[in-house]
């Protein structure tokens, strides 16, 4: 499955391609939103690692989400419990850009997913 916010734009070859190591993931949630002055947080689980993968970041219109993403190694990882942390950690750290309208919907996402 390809998933949009897993490809990366390759200036070399103007196309954009999956990021190594992401090629069984499946999205899990995401918060926050792109635009000009950016903030997001995507979650993705992986069958074959049997693992939750997720990252967040902030920025503006000269830099995207997945700009400091090279391949699957750069996500953190972890199970169902420490992605709800880490879900939790970076609405609070972003309370500025994240609502709680967009915060609960994502934990009851989390906690309902389906690992196959």
């Amino acid at each position: 499955m390809s998933i949009e916010s897993l490809k990366k734009f390759d200036y070399s070859t103007c196309e954009h391609l999956q990021i190594p190591g992401t090629e069984d993931w499946a999205e899990v949630a995401d918060l926050g939103e792109g635009g000009y002055s950016w903030c997001e947080f995507k979650a993705f689980y992986s069958t074959s690692a049997r693992r939750y993968f997720w990252h967040g970041g902030t920025g503006c219109s000269c830099n995207s989400w997945s700009d400091d993403i090279a391949n699957a190694a750069d996500f953190e990882n972890g199970d169902r419990a420490a992605l709800l942390r880490a879900w939790e950690t970076f609405a609070k750290d972003h309370e500025y850009s994240i609502h709680v309208s967009e915060y609960i919907p994502g934990v009851t996402a989390i906690r309902n997913f389906k690992e196959q």
